[in-house]
């Protein structure tokens, strides 16, 4: 990150809280109503049909999912888009849909030489459980118990995790893959802004990155992190990513751990995209669980 990371967390931090945010730490608290997902599978066929009368969709034997043109879609991320922002539940189908339907037609970027996408190329932290797509492996290596890093191309409209035969073709390892990944995530990163909670003396206690890119979770992954942040927060560190559009970095001590660890594990049951529910430590020799 540079020099510039200095915009994504000022050196006084005082008035970083002041200037950046100004938040408490109860400002952060997910929420979301209930519904009924028998319903909203039903919704979604009704949307998907009248939107695209050409399109072939029905429920799929796996568990709250649908067949689309022959191919099977998980509604889970959907369904909890929708419960966010009720309001915008047709825009969010819509999309999905065409999403969706240009995936099964195919993507340039499947046939692409390593030279043509290695700018777009990202790291994603996922699950271990999460290891395939649609059945076929993608690229991925051991992160902490339970967490792996897997490695996407970004596009304008979608995030696609990289399938082992297209790796192979490149002919390359996984560990420039990921260099190339992390260097990518640096540059993404520089001109971005922290949210900092400051208590009221003025003690910052918790910095939250969101910028809804789709990669904030994964910039606990940035070289320089524990560097740029232990002089706000402590070493070692507590970190949250219940799912991948949100960063939580906050103080190791009890009351701060003991007042945000529920609202991280609400957010990874209730949001779209989640990863775990888990608090991580960001240490100076990289990221262990925090126990």
């Amino acid at each position: 990150m540079g020099k510039s990371c200095a915009a994504w967390m000022a050196h006084d931090a005082k008035a970083q809280a002041r200037e950046v945010a100004n938040r408490e730490l109860g400002d952060y608290n997910p929420t979301m109503p209930e519904a009924t997902r028998d319903q909203f599978s039903r919704q979604v066929i009704e949307i998907v049909r009248a939107r695209f009368p050409l399109v072939k969709i029905a429920r799929a034997e796996q568990s709250f999912s649908l067949k689309i043109n022959g191919h099977i879609a998980s509604l889970e991320n959907l369904y909890r888009m929708a419960l966010l922002r009720p309001q915008d539940v047709k825009h969010h189908v819509e999309r999905w849909a065409v999403e969706l339907l240009r995936a099964a037609e195919g993507s340039p970027d499947q046939d692409a030489p390593f030279e043509q996408v290695k700018d777009r190329i990202l790291p994603m932290i996922i699950l271990q459980s999460e290891g395939e797509l649609d059945g076929a492996a993608i690229v991925a290596e051991p992160l902490i118990a339970g967490l792996q890093i897997a490695y996407a191309i970004d596009s304008d409209r979608t995030i696609a995790y990289i399938p082992q035969p297209v790796f192979a073709g490149w002919n390359i390892s996984v560990d420039d893959l990921h260099d190339v990944a992390i260097a990518n995530l640096v540059a993404r990163s520089e001109s971005i802004n922290a949210h900092a909670a400051a208590d009221e003396d003025g003690e910052v206690k918790l910095i939250l990155f969101q910028t809804m890119d789709g990669f904030d979770a994964s910039r606990i992954l940035l070289p320089t992190l524990h560097d740029r942040l232990r002089e706000h927060l402590g070493s070692p560190f507590a970190a949250g990513i219940p799912n991948r559009d949100i960063l939580l970095c906050f103080r190791n001590d009890e009351e701060t751990v003991a007042r945000l660890q529920d609202k991280i594990a609400d957010d990874y049951r209730q949001m779209p995209h989640q990863v775990t529910e888990k608090l991580l430590l960001v240490t100076p020799d990289g990221l262990a669980p925090r126990t």
